[in-house]
């Protein structure tokens, strides 16, 4: 019988959870970063090993020695690839990072672009629908909220988990934050947030009411008449829920996913807002055009990354106890304070 490594914990399966990647669940082994002392031998014992967290040097560990002892490797895209995340972001090189796919198989992707531009790197791409995104409908969503209280049109904002880099960009999009509240407040239009970057909270100087971090942004997002986000994989939520999707754009880098609004600056928020929150039917009909389809497969090119050898570091006991333990904590964070 076919042996499955899943590194991540149950919890995680269940967010990537697709049939077609995993017609029979009942052969999926979890928690497969406990192994991470183990030698490459060990990962040869499994058919396939799949990891869902690309940026997690753990992880990448284990896959580097699954590849070395020739068991078949897979990547389940946590979102919508983001150029500038991978590229750009100073958190990947202070952890010696970097977003590499080379030891994958095939990677699966949420979208045709990201599948597409991929390819490109020499890996084998195919499209699959993480119940994370794509399990979202209007027809299965309860009411979490006591936001329908109200009669006025309503807007939420937020931001993707790492949204600037710099001061720069923070300023950039908190300033049009600022823009599109102040003209909420002068147009009787109201405006909620679900964000957990604490400096953008103070700096807008949020309410904890007015902040909808608890349960799931698909519960909140029915309730609104427009969305409004930096790049970010909420997007796809948004479009599936037929909420009109805005982007605010602050930096020259390739974006996969385009909705039918754009913010590049506070000059443009009164037009933005208005054609949004009107449901302008031409921008509606584009953005009804932008869902993600998954018909699409694409084999790798000839052109292939160098694979270096896996390295054999060694964790401590207690090391590697922290690491099991912060996998099985995520579940139970969400359990306790997003559900």
């Amino acid at each position: 019988m076919k042996k499955i490594l899943f590194i991540q914990s149950e919890f995680d399966f269940n967010q990537f959870f697709d049939k077609k990647i995993f017609p029979n669940r009942n052969i999926v082994e979890f928690t497969g970063i406990k192994y991470l002392n183990k030698s490459e031998e060990f990962f040869s014992k499994y058919d396939e090993i799949y990891n869902c967290n690309y940026f997690d040097i753990h992880a990448s560990s284990i896959i580097k020695k699954a590849k070395n002892a020739g068991a078949k490797t897979f990547l389940l895209m946590d979102g919508i690839y983001d150029w500038a995340n991978s590229h750009l972001n100073p958190k990947w090189e202070i952890n010696n990072c970097i977003f590499d796919v080379s030891f994958y198989n095939l990677v699966y992707c949420v979208d045709k672009h990201s599948a597409s531009y991929l390819k490109l790197t020499g890996i084998s791409t195919d499209l699959y629908k993480p119940a994370r995104i794509f399990q979202s409908s209007k027809n299965d969503i309860t009411n979490e909220n006591n936001i329908t209280n109200s009669s006025r049109s309503k807007i939420l904002l937020s931001t993707s988990n790492t949204p600037y880099f710099n001061e720069v960009e923070f300023i950039k999009i908190t300033n049009i934050f600022k823009g599109v509240i102040n003209w909420s407040e002068l147009n009787s239009v109201d405006t909620y947030c679900r964000i957990f970057d604490k400096k953008i909270l103070e700096k807008l100087d949020i309410k904890k009411e007015n902040n909808l971090t608890d349960g799931t942004i698909n519960s909140h997002l029915i309730n609104f008449d427009a969305f409004i986000t930096t790049p970010s994989s909420t997007s796809v939520t948004a479009v599936l829920l037929d909420v009109p999707c805005i982007q605010i754009i602050y930096r020259d880098t390739p974006i996969s996913f385009q909705s039918a609004w754009q913010i590049f600056n506070i000059d443009m928020i009164p037009e933005v807002l208005k054609s949004a929150l009107n449901k302008d039917k031409n921008r509606m009909i584009h953005q009804r055009t932008i869902l993600p389809e998954l018909e699409l497969k694409n084999e790798a090119t000839g052109l292939q990354s160098k694979i270096d050898n896996a390295k054999n570091i060694k964790y401590s006991f207690i090391q590697l106890a922290f690491i099991i333990v912060r996998s099985k904590f995520k579940a139970i964070y969400y359990k306790l304070f997003k559900n």
